[in-house]
């Protein structure tokens, strides 16, 4: 079922982690609207953060299951968009942060997204 901004009022959810060395974190299991991010990059090298529908981290495989959306961040720096047509994840939203835009190895990043 979708979810509209009714649904919610004028505010909507918003999440915020830091990944590390142990990259994954699930957001949201089910239908999930990612609306927006701010990404926070705390290292001195370009990272990345992968962005998959999937109802639980062990339903992705960091350097072979590919991901949805990806989203590259330069060294020490902040990458912020918001969506005028949210992506979408159906199964639910997991995302990784890593060091190359298709890989495994954790980089230091905080997050914050705005979804429903």
């Amino acid at each position: 079922m979708a979810k509209f901004e009714n649904d919610f009022g004028h505010a909507l959810p918003q999440f915020n982690a830091s990944l590390d060395d142990s990259p994954g974190i699930l957001v949201q299991t089910g239908d999930t609207l990612l609306t927006g991010y701010s990404i926070l990059n705390g290292t001195a090298a370009v990272a990345y953060v992968q962005f998959f529908n999937a109802a639980a981290l062990s339903d992705v495989t960091l350097g072979t299951t590919v991901a949805n959306y990806v989203v590259g961040n330069a060294a020490s720096a902040v990458t912020a968009r918001s969506f005028n047509k949210p992506l979408y994840f159906p199964l639910g939203l997991c995302i990784f942060s890593t060091t190359t835009a298709t890989g495994l190895t954790g980089a230091a990043q905080h997050v914050s997204l705005e979804y429903a």
